[in-house]
């Protein structure tokens, strides 16, 4: 299904187009490889897609009920938490309900509420809503999902996600953004040169949640070997245009040459057929002086 429709978006940065009339289906079971050279604007398509940028002409159409995650080129940590804590705010709204949780507990324990009865029936009948809502959530089963995720993606014991961020590595830093995403299960996920940094097992790890991943997925990379095992088509971004290749990088990278020799062999042919007629033309301006004569 397509999750995301660009319909003819153009993007300006200082006064320079980075792309126009740009069209683009993005589909919610499809791993897209997006490529192209060093400053043709593939993190601004990222960053359009996710919501973050608009654009200056057309429109980014977005189903009812898709959801997006974002994994930028630097993930945005808070450096004063652990592992755990961070990934625990993987979830804004559970967070958001964790706190206000946190302020009717104090505001229980507080002589001016529990001696006064009116006040003390707001505040129980706030914290009923707020634990109803806890539970819609999935509260109860959000620390396991959280702990299976960090798991998952190299943290295996309490001591590793217990680590704080400032001493993670920047390759472990990927990781947890990486899971923080996971966590939500957004319908479409983008991710941002999610290997640079990662040693080999970390980009084992990749491959296999991108592999498996039950959704949409969009990734710059410049890994090929990576690209070839994760993608189902390429999308180009060259020159301010997009262009679909089914199939992994190699399939891609194959069409690429064989296009540019066709090319060639078009322009062999053309420059040979402007040679023929040149030369036609100097034989009928030959036989014409001679025929004058």
């Amino acid at each position: 299904m397509i999750a995301i429709h660009l319909d003819q978006v153009s993007v300006t940065y200082i006064a320079q187009p980075v792309f126009q009339q740009l069209s683009w289906e993005i589909h919610d079971n499809r791993v897209v490889g997006l490529v192209g050279p060093n400053g043709a604007g593939k993190s601004t398509l990222l960053r359009l897609v996710q919501g973050q940028l608009s654009s200056d002409t057309g429109y980014v159409n977005r189903q009812p009920g898709v959801s997006v995650g974002y994994l930028p080129q630097e993930p945005n940590l808070d450096a004063a938490k652990t592992v755990w804590a961070e990934a625990l705010t993987a979830s804004a709204e559970l967070t958001a309900v964790n706190h206000a949780l946190n302020r009717v507990e104090t505001q229980l324990g507080d002589p001016a509420v529990y001696n006064n009865e009116e006040k003390l029936n707001r505040v129980l009948a706030e914290q009923e809503r707020l634990l109803a809502q806890y539970a819609e959530l999935g509260g109860a089963a959000y620390e396991g999902r959280v702990r299976s995720t960090l798991i998952q993606l190299g943290f295996e014991t309490e001591l590793e996600r217990n680590l704080p961020i400032t001493a993670l590595s920047g390759g472990q830093k990927k990781l947890v953004g990486l899971a923080k995403l996971l966590i939500t299960q957004p319908k479409i996920l983008l991710l941002d040169e999610p290997d640079n940094h990662l040693d080999l097992r970390g980009k084992e790890l990749l491959e296999g949640l991108i592999r498996s991943y039950d959704g949409g997925v969009v990734i710059i990379s410049h890994d090929r070997y990576l690209l070839d095992l994760v993608v189902d088509e390429i999308a180009e971004l060259a020159l301010g245009r997009l262009t679909i290749f089914k199939g992994d990088y190699s399939e891609y990278a194959f069409e690429k040459q064989a296009g540019l020799l066709r090319q060639q062999q078009m322009f062999k042919a053309q420059n040979k057929e402007i040679t023929r007629l040149e030369q036609a033309a100097k034989r009928l301006l030959i036989w014409g002086r001679t025929y004058d004569n």
